[in-house]
């Protein structure tokens, strides 16, 4: 049996107050979706279940009652702890570190870096998580001054009251094949040409990408074979190398072997989110141009987003 960590236990906590994994996903920003399959992993990992599905929810077993009770112990130790950090390093934070989480890839890094000189050479700090509701939950704990989310419309992260948001980008997603691929010559493709392929996605875990793409599917008149579930780049480009295709993010890189193609009619975008505290003692109003100026230098990544970027880089970022 691998080792629990204090996010698996707070998971546990939310589920058995909450009573149901409806209203536990909601609590912990992430999809109910995504909430199950990480409860699934749980029970995996403890080797039993720890809780039992009811007509009106969930109760913990004989297993999940146990785990429960050493969990809200260790939880309330460490939120005791924390909050005593949080006091001692309040001044630290107003004085010049800016804490910045999201997902892999450039962006952040560089959104850190743009905010930190808007805040006059603040210093920054990064925290990489390729789980959304985990990102929401540091905000909303004021372990992070501002968290960057890639949603989709329709399938958006939920977030606690205490959490406010912004839509800064809503960029098309395209498809990433191999420069081999006999779809690869086309400039646009249709999605439901791309029936019969392998499929490369993120898990439902860690984001909503996975179900955005279902839906798209389903429109499209066939359901998808995801034959890999990832999200580390390198193995996913190895794979489409390999002849698997994928969902390619606004600012992916073509060469090496891989092509960037857009999808008829932009069956699917992407949202970018600022996610930030309600009581943040950092102004939010300099943090949207700074995470579009992240984007701004990235767009010798792929010609479609170059294009994209150059029509829309004026548009009103929008409000949620």
């Amino acid at each position: 049996m691998t080792e629990l960590e204090l996010r698996h236990l707070r998971v546990i906590r939310a589920v058995a107050d909450a009573g149901s994994l409806s209203k536990a996903a909601v609590q912990l920003g992430v999809s109910q979706p995504a909430l199950t399959a990480q409860l699934q992993r749980l029970e995996r990992r403890v080797g039993g279940l720890l809780f039992a599905r009811t007509g009106t929810g969930v109760v913990p077993t004989d297993l999940g009652s146990y785990v429960l009770s050493a969990a809200r112990v260790l939880l309330n130790d460490v939120d005791e702890l924390m909050a005593g950090i949080r006091q001692r390093t309040q001044a630290t934070t107003v004085a010049g570190l800016v804490r910045v989480g999201g997902p892999p890839g450039i962006v952040v890094p560089l959104f850190a870096a743009a905010i930190a000189e808007r805040l006059g050479g603040a210093e920054a700090s990064i925290d990489i998580d390729t789980q959304p509701g985990e990102l929401v939950r540091k905000v909303a704990d004021q372990q992070l001054d501002f968290a960057v989310l890639e949603d989709n419309p329709g399938f958006r992260t939920p977030l606690p009251a205490q959490v406010r948001s912004r839509v800064i980008l809503r960029a098309p997603l395209f498809v990433a094949l191999a420069e081999d691929h006999p779809l690869a010559g086309r400039g646009e493709i249709d999605l439901a040409d791309l029936a019969g392929e392998s499929w490369v996605m993120p898990s439902v875990a860690e984001g909503t990408e996975q179900l955005a793409f279902m839906r798209a599917c389903t429109t499209s008149g066939f359901s998808p074979k995801i034959k890999h579930q990832m999200s580390d780049s390198t193995t996913t480009r190895a794979l489409v190398q390999a002849g698997a295709v994928t969902l390619a993010k606004p600012v992916a890189r073509e060469g090496n072997g891989l092509v960037i193609r857009s999808l008829a009619g932009t069956p699917l975008r992407q949202e970018i989110v600022l996610v930030w505290h309600e009581e943040s003692t950092l102004t939010a109003e300099r943090a949207p141009a700074s995470l579009l100026s992240a984007y701004a230098q990235l767009t010798d990544t792929n010609p479609l987003f170059a294009a994209w970027w150059a029509e829309h880089k004026d548009a009103p970022i929008g409000q949620t």
